[in-house]
């Protein structure tokens, strides 16, 4: 008990007894402790409690004897030292809840009985908890302030994506002579439907990576109104809102510290995590994914099955039915898309008319000697370089020189890359593949949106809402 405390209660006590220390009757003395026991008295720190008769006449004795000093409670003889803990015990305690903020109490107490600091049944869990409370090293949990989150669903199918990315399982590349690498899934869900728009396994988490899988998710369902998105470095790219703004929608960014917002996302991830995970690790075992090509091809077939076309425990039906009954989609002109995911940059054009773009050299308009210019280019192809100037479009600057075809930001494993493998055994996903191919063959694909450098980098093609097989950029 600290100082000011006991100070407040000595003069509670005095209070309580002043009128009675004049009396000296003693009938009458009788009369007013029995009137005072009878109240109920607001205590120093907040209870309301009676007092007795014998603690009145206490008080009176020790402020006869004493004055004021003698109405102060008295300090314990063991203040400040353990209480029947060794003091090597909550030392322990302390160093062990310091390592791991997260123990409880009772696995504090197991610890301490498994190390044989003291016997089983020794510790009483109120006791360690006054001393981890008094040191500071209260459990985060049980002093964190509950918080109530109101549930959120977008009132129409594509009016709000969620887009996240999540690490997975490890996979061979055959970039580095077959190493193990970690497979990142980046994903992107429609909140209304929990449908998903687009989901590829990628190596790298970047903006190439980003822009490949938003790219295909607007090829095949159009724009949302909002992308929504957490924090990170990849989500933070001024070329996301750029892109943004030529397509009109609105990126949108999660609250930091706070994921609960991205909900519906993160617990798809952990029914991936869950029910397809286990089995690609199976057959990255038995040598059928031997590269991230074979594992987007394993997953693709077992994402409409084993998700799409099964109910969903919230909407009561299945995510493509929940599509289909949508209504109109927002779609994008391929040729606007394709110009809306060019990479812009500046360049000096010096006296020859030539400009110099990730060491390739360009000759563009005499016009634009000595002028700073604006340039768009594709990172995958640097063969075409758009040339504006003062908002106008000048023609593409013409190649003289070309050290390097693609950005030089881009790794060597971000360009796609055709590798045969070898399927033996078989496994749940060998019998999804099969089945979602023999599907593939029996569609009629309508139409197709190709670029210019071969269908595995350009646009993907349009199969009856899904997007056909592709190679997929290991990026």
């Amino acid at each position: 008990m600290k100082d000011h405390e006991r100070r407040q209660i000595a003069l509670f006590r005095y209070e309580l007894i002043a009128p009675l220390l004049q009396n000296v009757h003693r009938g009458a003395l009788q009369a007013q402790l029995e009137r005072a026991a009878s109240r109920v008295y607001d205590m120093p720190g907040g209870d309301q409690k009676r007092l007795s008769i014998r603690s009145l006449e206490r008080y009176m004795a020790l402020y006869r004897k004493g004055g004021l000093d003698a109405l102060y409670p008295q300090a314990r003889d063991d203040r400040n030292r353990p209480r029947a803990l060794p003091q090597a015990v909550i030392d322990r305690a302390l160093v062990l809840r310091r390592e791991q903020p997260a123990r409880t109490v009772e696995q504090l107490m197991t610890m301490l009985e498994m190390e044989g600091m003291v016997p089983p049944g020794f510790l009483k869990r109120s006791t360690l908890s006054a001393h981890l409370r008094k040191a500071g090293l209260a459990r985060a949990k049980a002093i964190r302030k509950s918080q109530v989150w109101q549930r959120y669903t977008a009132t129409r199918v594509h009016e709000v994506w969620q887009s996240d990315v999540c690490d997975s399982l490890r996979v061979p590349d055959p970039h580095m002579n077959g190493q193990m690498r970690v497979a990142r899934l980046f994903a992107v869900l429609d909140d209304k439907s929990r449908y998903i728009c687009e989901a590829s396994y990628f190596f790298r988490e970047n903006l190439p990576t980003l822009e490949e899988t938003l790219k295909r998710a607007i090829s095949k369902y159009g724009t949302p109104e909002k992308y929504y998105c957490d924090n990170g470095p990849v989500f933070q790219a001024t070329h996301l809102t750029e892109i943004a703004a030529r397509l009109k929608f609105q990126v949108v960014h999660s609250t930091q510290y706070k994921p609960q917002g991205r909900g519906k996302i993160e617990k798809w991830f952990g029914y991936v995590e869950r029910a397809f995970r286990p089995e690609a690790e199976l057959c990255v075992r038995q040598g059928k994914i031997a590269n991230l090509d074979e594992l987007n091809a394993y997953f693709q077939a077992w994402l409409e099955p084993m998700y799409h076309q099964r109910v969903h425990s919230t909407l009561k039906k299945r995510p493509a039915q929940a599509v289909q009954e949508a209504g109109p989609l927002r779609l994008v002109d391929p040729l606007v898309l394709q110009q809306a995911f060019l990479r812009t940059a500046e360049a000096k054009v010096d006296k020859t008319a030539c400009i110099s773009v990730q060491g390739n050299t360009y000759e563009v308009e005499p016009a634009l000697v000595r002028s700073k210019v604006q340039i768009r280019y594709d990172p995958y192809d640097l063969r075409d370089i758009q040339v504006w100037f003062e908002g106008k479009r000048y023609a593409n600057a013409t190649p003289l020189k070309m050290r390097r075809h693609t950005d030089k930001k881009l790794a060597h494993d971000q360009v796609p890359v055709d590798v045969a493998h070898d399927e033996t055994g078989s496994s749940f996903l060998d019998t999804l593949k099969v089945r979602d191919e023999a599907a593939r063959k029996g569609r009629v694909r309508p139409t197709s949106y190709s670029g210019k450098r071969g269908d595995s980098k350009g646009l993907p093609s349009i199969l009856g809402g899904r997007r056909t097989h592709l190679t997929v950029k290991s990026l």
